[in-house]
C-alpha cells in the first residue's frame, strides 16, 4: 500500500511542476501553491507545529508555515501541505480540513502523511535533476544547496532513489 501511495504521490507532483513551474532548479513551493490558488502565510505558529492546510467550503484553502523555521524547513513545510491539498482536490464535494503538521508527520504511519512527505520530495528534489546532479559528481551537501532543502532531506531521497546506501 505504501509503494502505490508514494507512486501515487509522485505522479501527481510531476503532474503539477510540468503545470506550474517551467524554471528548473530549485523549485518554488509557494509560487506553485499560489499558482494553484491557495494563499500561504507565514505566521508565529507553536513550536512544535510546522504549519497547517486549513480549507473550509467556499474559502481559500490556506497554507500556513511557521515563521520561526529555517528556510529550508519552510519551504519543504510548504510543498508538504501542498500535497494534502493536491491528494484531497480529487474529492468531487466540498470538504472542511485543518492539517497540522508536525513531527509526527515523518513517522510513516499514516497514508496521508507519507502521501505528502513523498510529495514533498517529489516536488522539491525532481528525481530527473537528482540524477542528473548526482551522475555530474555532487555530493549530497552540494545537492542540498543547490535545491534548497535539508542535508537530511536530500540523504533520503538519494536513498529513497537507490543513488546511495
Amino acid at each position: 500500500m505504501t509503494s502505490e501511495i508514494k507512486t501515487e504521490a509522485a505522479r501527481e507532483a510531476a503532474r503539477l511542476l510540468t503545470a506550474a513551474w517551467p524554471f528548473g532548479i530549485p523549485v518554488d513551493p509557494v509560487s506553485i501553491a499560489r499558482t494553484a490558488g491557495l494563499r500561504v502565510l507565514e505566521a508565529p505558529l507553536d513550536e512544535d507545529t510546522l504549519g497547517a492546510l486549513i480549507k473550509q467550503p467556499g474559502q481559500e484553502p490556506t497554507i500556513m508555515i511557521n515563521q520561526n523555521d529555517p528556510e529550508n524547513r519552510k519551504r519543504f513545510t510548504c510543498a508538504h501541505e501542498l500535497g494534502h491539498w493536491v491528494r484531497r482536490s480529487k474529492e468531487a464535494e466540498e470538504y472542511t480540513t485543518v492539517d497540522l503538521r508536525s513531527g509526527l508527520s515523518t513517522t510513516g504511519d499514516d497514508p496521508e502523511e507519507v502521501f505528502a512527505n513523498e510529495f514533498a520530495a517529489c516536488l522539491l528534489m525532481p528525481e530527473d535533476n537528482v540524477r542528473t546532479l548526482h551522475a555530474g559528481g555532487h555530493n549530497d551537501i552540494e545537492m542540498a544547496i543547490q535545491l534548497k532543502v535539508s542535508r537530511e532531506a536530500m540523504q533520503f531521497r538519494l536513498k529513497n532513489l537507490g543513488l546511495t546506501d
